[in-house]
């Protein structure tokens, strides 16, 4: 059985809760990333998705940037990713969790990513990528038999 820890992607890339939403969209971008876990104190308290940052922006009211000693400063310097992440509990797994169970918690809740665990500590992320991976080296998959193994009925 493959496990998380054999696909998951251990050098995860993390924001600080109070970090600026341009920041964080400025982030994102420059890591061409969907999304990242929100962590203070070590500890995951929320995720922060590419579709979060939008359905904040989205919701803000239209106002002109302000002019602050010849330096714009637009509205998004004044809030922070606590305002727009998904909040904890955030649906995580374990590293000897199976793959097949993280497909299936992503199917079914609709994530495109899920922290990995271990100790309350993240060690890792995986990722629809991270399975698609797996699928296409023929990572995962259940073995067939052309011939059928003694004994067993035909």
């Amino acid at each position: 059985m493959l496990k998380l820890r054999d696909i998951m992607t251990t050098e995860v890339l993390t924001i600080a809760p109070d970090v600026s939403i341009r920041e964080a969209a400025e982030l994102l971008a420059t890591e061409r990333l969907g999304g990242m876990p929100v962590v203070a104190n070590g500890r995951i308290v929320g995720m922060l998705s590419a579709s979060d940052l939008l359905d904040f922006i989205a919701g803000l009211p239209s106002e002109p940037p302000e002019m602050d000693g010849g330096r714009e400063h637009g509205i998004l310097e004044g809030h922070a990713v606590e305002e727009a992440m998904t909040r904890a509990p955030v649906r995580s797994l374990r590293p000897d969790d199976a793959v097949t169970l993280a497909a299936e918690v992503m199917k079914r809740e609709r994530l495109h990513r899920l922290p990995v665990v271990e100790d309350h500590r993240l060690v890792g992320i995986v990722s629809t990528v991270d399975l698609v991976s797996a699928v296409a080296d023929r990572r995962l998959g259940q073995q067939t038999f052309v011939f059928p193994r003694r004994g067993a009925p035909v």
